[in-house]
């Protein structure tokens, strides 16, 4: 290997340095730029305008139970975002949120890029709250009281519209280890007794709701109240049922969140169609398979609505996914209180 030199003078005196043809090669870290908003923005509704493309009823809704078990606790986009950056993601939580579980990220932990509301109070996750339930039992009080205290200290469901957005990292469950001695829960079953009942009490906050024999015709339906200032939700139910007439009242209470009864701008076949989708994510969400009746009610009414001249668009898409994350937070948020 050829040699070099330089020549510096210290005064009157040189001095010759032997400098060689190669340096020693240095590491250096590089930080990965996190993308922009506006990117992760034009990626979601990208991926909604190409949903909106499938016009088969089936594959569309293999398609959207992908994002069903995010969407509790993250938006249409956000799920989206979550599941096109790790296909295999479950269960999804941000760095502080793990800590609450008793769970650190690995070492080498794949963050995944999201969105994040500016200018709106973000909801409270799920690890925190129970972190402060488990605090308040352990203090001795009851869970009425606590059900108060939770109320009034967290944001449990939706906190307002945002127009602004930063970016943040979230991580899967498949990124943490266990803290010994400090790991949690982070999903637990429910029945589907508890489910309805949870639902039923969470609907009737905000609408009339009744119990009535099956008869001939449809299983449920949403109309305006006695005195026309609210919305009466009605559910056919045979005794000891539940599965059957949950699925029917998520249907029915999502026609009623969707606003269905005065959005006259929604043709009856797609608002048929989004409650319905509502209903489906809610179910997978839970664990429960409603494809199949989903696909037939959702494949009658879209072709109705077909011959009108309407079809599913991305906006529909997004209002359904919307939707069901609302009743599955406020579904978790009455289920964490111990209600």
């Amino acid at each position: 290997m050829a040699s070099k030199w330089i020549t510096k003078k210290n005064g009157n005196e040189s001095k010759h340095i032997n400098i060689e043809s190669y340096g020693t090669t240095r590491e250096v870290a590089i930080k990965k730029i996190p993308p922009k908003p506006g990117e992760l923005e034009k990626q979601a509704w990208s991926m909604l305008d190409n949903m909106a493309k499938i016009t088969n009823v089936d594959q569309l809704l293999l398609q959207m139970n992908k994002y069903s078990g995010t969407l509790g606790d993250y938006s249409s986009f956000n799920s989206m975002l979550i599941e096109f950056q790790d296909p295999n993601a479950t269960i999804v939580r941000s760095k502080n949120e793990w800590n609450y579980f008793g769970r650190t990220l690995k070492e080498d932990a794949r963050g995944l890029s999201v969105l994040y509301p500016l200018g709106i109070p973000r909801k409270d996750m799920p690890g925190k709250v129970k972190a402060f339930i488990e605090k308040k039992r352990e203090e001795g009080l009851d869970d009425e009281t606590i059900e108060k205290l939770v109320q009034d200290k967290f944001n449990l469901g939706s906190t307002g519209t945002a127009y602004t957005f930063g970016t943040g990292n979230v991580y899967d469950i498949s990124q943490t280890d266990p803290i010994p001695g400090k790991a949690k829960p982070v999903k637990e079953d429910v029945t589907t007794t508890q489910l309805y009942k949870t639902l039923k009490d969470i609907a009737r906050k905000h609408y009339t709701v009744k119990e009535e024999p099956i008869n001939i015709g449809a299983r449920g339906y949403t109309a305006h109240s006695g005195d026309g200032n609210g919305q009466e939700i009605v559910v056919m139910k045979i005794p000891g049922e539940d599965e059957n007439v949950l699925h029917t009242l998520i249907h029915e209470m999502s026609h009623a969140r969707l606003d269905h009864l005065n959005r006259k701008d929604i043709p009856y076949g797609i608002a048929e169609a989004e409650a319905e989708l509502s209903a489906y994510l809610v179910g997978q969400h839970f664990g429960y398979n409603f494809k199949d009746e989903s696909a037939a009610y959702m494949k009658g009414w879209l072709d109705n609505a077909k011959q009108e001249g309407h079809t599913l668009s991305n906006e529909n898409l997004d209002r359904a996914m919307n939707n069901a994350r609302h009743i599955i937070q406020d579904i978790n948020a009455q289920l964490e209180t111990g209600k």
